[in-house]
Parts: structure tokens; sequence; C-alpha cells
């Protein structure tokens, strides 16, 4: 199963939607993503991310990027 990285525009926002995701048998896990720009984070969840995005979307969480990752 693919890995995919939803990137969210806060820390709060990546543990509030987390946890939503988790409620809704969506397994992730918070990550810190540091690029030029300054540093980000991401929710990483194994599935179709573009389900995801649209979960999130519901309880408010905008996820501005989906990133392929790698396995860890």
């Amino acid at each position: 199963m693919e890995v995919w990285l939803l990137t969210v525009k806060s820390y709060t926002e990546a543990i509030r939607g987390r946890n939503f995701l988790q409620g809704v048998n969506i397994n992730g896990s918070v990550e810190k993503i540091s690029g030029r720009g300054g540093c980000t984070f991401a929710i990483r969840i194994k599935g179709d991310p573009n389900r995801a995005s649209r979960l999130l979307g519901t309880v408010g969480v905008d996820v501005l990027k989906i990133l392929e990752g790698r396995k860890k």
C-alpha cells in the first residue's frame, strides 16, 4: 500500500486531522517537513489520499498538498 503525506498549515491542524482520521479507521502519524520556505506539517497515511483529504475538509482541516511518501 502506498504511503502519502497530506500537508497542512500547522501542527495543531495535523494533530486534529490525524485524530479525526483515526476515528474513521484511517491510521496516520504527524511529521514535520523542512523546506526552503520553513517548516510545514503533514499527516502520513496509507490508503486513498483523495478520500482522506475530502474527509478532512468536512471538519475544517485544509490539505495544502498531497505528496507521495516513502515507507518507513
